[in-house]
């Protein structure tokens, strides 16, 4: 990752999951510096299962990102401040098959453990994947809610990955006048050593 990033424990880390996945969405993308995608997300969820901290997300069959995320073992979610709002729609709107989506978006992918991620995300989260299995339409008790949100019956694969490395932008730890991080840790820091939702139809 570039200097720009400095790692921290995903413990550290205290934030609203419903704002920042449901409302300010994410990049999930898989593959390698060589070949790779990646698909705007309101989907998803983070949290403590089979001993580890892990974070699940939901892909449907068409999705281009689906391929590299079965092809690979590690994935990243990114995550960016409102001012990359305009970038991460179009990206939720065009696909990796016929559009580059970096190019159009002036994004900048960096390998990243294996994955790649970007350089102008606030927040990355570098995952290894654990599980997959395909959202079964027969297994909702709520049978409106897969009528609303599976129209084409194509149920989303959800995978969960367990989050291996957690880097955070070093310039969220600029420090507010009574020196306490505004990295979302709501502690100090010794700065020296230191799929979208039925919703928004995003495409990837």
């Amino acid at each position: 990752m570039p200097d720009k990033f400095v790692e921290i424990d995903p413990k550290d880390l205290q934030f609203n999951p419903f704002e920042m996945i449901g409302d300010d969405w994410m990049l999930i993308t898989a593959g390698n510096d060589s070949a790779w995608n990646t698909m705007t997300a309101s989907y998803g969820q983070m949290g403590s299962l089979w001993g580890a901290n892990v974070a699940t997300v939901y892909v449907r069959p068409q999705r281009y990102t689906k391929q590299f995320l079965d092809q690979t073992d590690e994935f990243t979610l990114c995550f960016f401040g409102e001012e990359w709002r305009e970038a991460l729609d179009y990206i939720g709107t065009h696909s990796g098959r016929d559009t580059d989506k970096a190019q159009a978006t002036h994004l900048t992918p960096q390998p990243c453990n294996g994955s790649v991620a970007f350089e102008e995300a606030q927040l990355v989260l570098v995952c290894h994947k654990l599980y997959a299995q395909d959202v079964d339409l027969a297994d909702f008790i709520d049978t409106e809610l897969a009528k609303k949100c599976y129209p084409k019956h194509d149920p989303h694969t959800f995978y969960v990955g367990r989050i291996d490395h957690m880097y955070l932008a070093a310039e969220m730890f600029a420090e507010d006048e009574e020196g306490e991080c505004e990295c979302g840790c709501g502690g100090h820091h010794d700065h020296e050593h230191g799929d979208e939702c039925c919703c928004h139809h995003h495409e990837d």
